[in-house]
């Protein structure tokens, strides 16, 4: 997960050096990652060696382990009281020219719970890109309605994968709407803005750590089924300009990130997080290929244990295309992303500490038993949407 965690990091970085839209960011590793193992159970030679080392495995047997973990963190979830809902979706569309191959439909089936269906791509490529985002409409519970855009379906696509995620969490401790209050928060670039601050209860003690140019916060959900505990933590600098040197620091150091998640139970003299809601939508590519993710995006991809190949056998990755959106309030989050891989042919007691989320901080959502992040993010300014 690392190397999706250094891309999220990239982006976050290259919406901060912008430094004029402060535009809010969020995607999910773990999509990103099923999309990709989905994908390199299709793949052989060199082309499966980088897509096993990006995805940190040591062989197929690793991968197939790792993929299996997440798929039961990501195991479907409706409770009634509604503390927790959760589903993860995997699609595959596969050209009518082409014949699936035994083994990768039933990694398919079995591992991911996906259906390979067969469409028209050549005669009929923007009404499978219909297709395709109605699915991730309807896997996603109509937060998004669309991640396939005009001209991202074409004849020369033959393969589809997708991966659609969806998670609401209700929040242990909600926050009472009566004591959300406008206040300011401190943007990257330009004034100080007022936005809705939601006051959490400084009754009980919240989990807590402080590091050097930062601090953390655990906000847990309520438990799901199986003992899920999901919770989002809160990143936020010491200085209000301080998150780019934040990210640096866990670029310089991958191991302080484990650290953050082990924190100590202390009351808070104040809690304060803005109420916020957005969507961010990103091309993977470039970046993948910025970390050493080369060989599927060019002409030499080998993508054969996908399909029975019709000649040389040599597709590559067209594009792979994220849309994420996220929502959080005084009752809890809502949140969902979807990803998609288009294959082409070729003494005194001390004060209590307090967290004021009034300056921009990234948060994660994380599943705390088998420390899969679901999601990650930054809020640069809460009233962007």
């Amino acid at each position: 997960m690392e190397n999706c965690l250094r891309m999220a990091r990239q982006l976050i970085l290259n919406e901060i050096n912008k430094g004029c839209n402060n535009k809010n960011f969020v995607m999910s590793p773990m999509s990103i990652i099923v999309a990709l193992s989905i994908l390199a159970f299709g793949s052989r030679g060199r082309t499966l060696e980088q897509l096993l080392d990006f995805l940190e495995a040591k062989d197929m047997d690793d991968l197939k382990a790792k993929a299996s973990l997440m798929m039961s963190a990501a195991a479907p979830v409706e409770n009634t009281n509604e503390g927790l809902i959760l589903s993860s979706l995997n699609g595959v569309w596969i050209d009518q020219r082409f014949a699936v191959r035994p083994s990768f439909k039933e990694i398919a089936e079995t591992v991911f719970k996906a259906e390979a269906n067969a469409v028209d791509f050549v005669n009929e490529a923007e009404k499978v890109r219909n297709k395709v985002n109605l699915w991730v409409k309807n896997a996603t519970k109509g937060l998004i309605k669309e991640v396939l855009a005009p001209g991202a379906v074409s004849g020369a696509t033959i393969i589809i994968l997708a991966n659609a995620l969806y998670f609401k969490g209700a929040w242990l401790y909600p926050f009472k709407a009566k004591r959300t209050q406008p206040k300011k928060f401190y943007p990257l670039v330009g004034e100080p803005i007022k936005v809705p601050f939601m006051t959490g209860t400084t009754e009980v003690k919240h989990f807590f750590g402080s590091f050097e140019e930062f601090k953390v916060l655990e906000i847990p959900y309520k438990e799901g089924q199986d003992n899920r505990r999901f919770s989002m933590y809160v990143f936020l600098p010491e200085k209000k300009n301080g998150l780019q040197d934040v990210i640096q620091r866990f670029n310089s150091n991958p191991n302080l990130l484990d650290k953050c998640f082990d924190l100590q139970k202390i009351h808070l003299s104040d809690m304060l997080i803005p109420k916020f809601k957005f969507s961010y939508g990103f091309e993977a590519k470039e970046i993948m290929k910025n970390l050493g993710l080369t060989l599927p995006f060019e002409t030499v991809g080998d993508f054969t244990e996908i399909i029975e190949s019709l000649e040389s056998g040599k597709f590559f990755v067209s594009s792979i295309v994220q849309e994420s959106c996220i929502e959080v309030n005084e009752k809890g989050t809502k949140a969902a992303a979807a990803t998609c891989a288009a294959v082409q042919l070729t003494s005194r007691p001390p004060p209590r500490p307090s967290f004021v989320a009034n300056h921009p901080f990234m948060f994660m959502i994380r599943e705390g038993i088998s420390g899969i992040i679901f999601f990650v993010g930054v809020v640069l300014n809460p009233l962007l949407g």
